[in-house]
C-alpha cells in the first residue's frame, strides 16, 4: 500500500503525530490525575508529580530514544517504521518500558487498581500488536485508542469521576485517529478494526488480571 504523501495529507499527518500511540499512556494518566483526582486521594502534589514523571519517561521519552537510536544505527530505515519488520525492535523496547512502569507503579505508588490495570493493559496491547505484526500489519494507532475506549468504558462502570468525559473523548479521538490513518493509506479498514479489537480486549484482560490476582 502506497502512503499518501500529497500536500492535502498534511492535516492527517499532523493528526497521526498528535495522536501517536507513544503519547497515549501519559495522556490518559494525566487525565486521571487532573480530571479524576478522587482516584489519587491522599497523594501529595509532589507524589502526583513524581508519578506523572515516571509514566511520561517510560512511555514517551525512552521509547522515542530507542527509535531514534535504531534509526541512527541503520537498523530501521525511517522513524515512521512503515515496514513490518522495522516495528520489531521498537515494539520489544516499548514492551519492556511499559512493563517496567507498570511494575514500578504497582510496587512504589499506592494507586487504585483501575490505574494499574490501564498500565498493564498498555503493556498487553503492545505485546498483542507485536505478536500480530509477525503475521499481519496491524494499526498501532487503532490498538492504542481502542484500548483507551475500553478503559473509558471500564471507568464508566466503576463510576470514576468524569468518566463520561473520558468516554466521549475516547470515541472521538479513536475515530479521528482511524480516519487519519485511512486517509494517509497507512492501513486498510481490516487493519484498523483488528487494531481496535486488540486494544479493547487487552484492556479488559488487564482489568481482570489486576483485580483477580494483584489486588
Amino acid at each position: 500500500m502506497q502512503e499518501n504523501t500529497s500536500s492535502t495529507a498534511y492535516p492527517a499527518r499532523f493528526v497521526s503525530i498528535l495522536l501517536h500511540p507513544v503519547f497515549v499512556p501519559a495522556l490518559v494518566f494525566a487525565f486521571l490525575i487532573y480530571f479524576s483526582p478522587t482516584l489519587f486521594f491522599g497523594f501529595t502534589p509532589k507524589a502526583t508529580l513524581s508519578l506523572m514523571v515516571v509514566v511520561a519517561l517510560n512511555t514517551i521519552l525512552f521509547p522515542l530514544l530507542v527509535v531514534l537510536l535504531l534509526w541512527r544505527l541503520k537498523f530501521i530505515d525511517s522513524i515512521h517504521m512503515q515496514g513490518d519488520k522495522e516495528r520489531y525492535g521498537p515494539l520489544i523496547a516499548s514492551m519492556l518500558f511499559y512493563f517496567w512502569v507498570f511494575w514500578t507503579v504497582h510496587k512504589q505508588f499506592p494507586v487504585p487498581a483501575l490505574a494499574e490495570s490501564f498500565l498493564l493493559g498498555t503493556f498487553l496491547t503492545t505485546a498483542g500488536v507485536f505478536m500480530a505484526t509477525i503475521f499481519y500489519k496491524i494499526s498501532m494507532h487503532a490498538a492504542a485508542w481502542g484500548g483507551v475506549l475500553s478503559f473509558a468504558i471500564l471507568c464508566t462502570f466503576q463510576h470514576t469521576q468524569n468518566a463520561l468525559l473520558l468516554l466521549i473523548a475516547a470515541i472521538l479521538l479513536a475515530g479521528v485517529a482511524g480516519a487519519a490513518r485511512l486517509f494517509l493509506n497507512a492501513h486498510t479498514r481490516q487493519q484498523l478494526y483488528s487494531g481496535y479489537a486488540v486494544g479493547f480486549v487487552m484492556q479488559l484482560l488487564a482489568f481482570f488480571i489486576v483485580h483477580q490476582f494483584l489486588k
